[in-house]
């Protein structure tokens, strides 16, 4: 973001000295990696810390998911990158191995999602980047991985009717969970 959008001189002073020229951030998605990442040791140590809970970052900003949506389009890390479900992994490991609760972390909007950006365009007059990616992500992994924690933020500066949060919050209290720790925040 600060390297390709605002364009902040040390961003792109770094880039531009450790990435060849026309790197774009999709290029980094095969160079991800989680060699390292064992999700039952993971659900493990955290437990171990005294955590009650953990909260994994499902998709950021960028964009990417940490599990094979239908709605992100090889931009996952089942289809890139890893080639593994990392939210399905340690959702497992954590209801398995642990009494951890486990939540989601999802960003609402996407800084280069071009749906996001034509509707910002349009003062959010329009909608078309929840109702087709961000509202299905969110049904997505609350109906498949069962959080017990949800937590979105990154309102991109829309206003909450565009995001139809309030919707949104009906089907989970009403038709999904009775009961969920919701954390609402700008």
């Amino acid at each position: 973001y600060y390297w390709q959008k605002e364009k902040l001189k040390p961003y792109v002073e770094f880039m531009e000295k450790n990435y060849p020229p026309g790197f774009t951030y999709a290029d980094f998605a095969p160079m991800f990696s989680t060699s390292f990442f064992d999700a039952t040791e993971w659900a493990e140590l955290l437990s171990a810390s005294g955590a009650k809970y953990v909260v994994l970052t499902s998709k950021h900003h960028e964009g990417f998911t940490l599990w094979g949506s239908k709605y992100s389009w090889n931009w996952n890390a089942v289809d890139s990158g890893p080639h593994r479900d990392l939210v399905g992994e340690l959702a497992h490991a954590v209801r398995n191995r642990t009494k951890l609760r486990f939540g989601l972390y999802h960003s609402l909007f996407e800084w280069f999602n071009p749906d996001f950006l034509e509707d910002a365009a349009n003062v959010f007059t329009t909608n078309k980047f929840p109702t087709t990616k961000s509202l299905p992500e969110l049904y997505e992994i609350v109906n498949k991985y069962q959080p017990e924690i949800l937590w979105s933020d990154g309102d991109g500066n829309a206003p909450d009717t565009y995001w139809n949060s309030t919707g949104f919050l009906n089907w989970l209290y009403n038709h999904r969970y009775g009961a969920v720790c919701v954390q609402v925040s700008h």
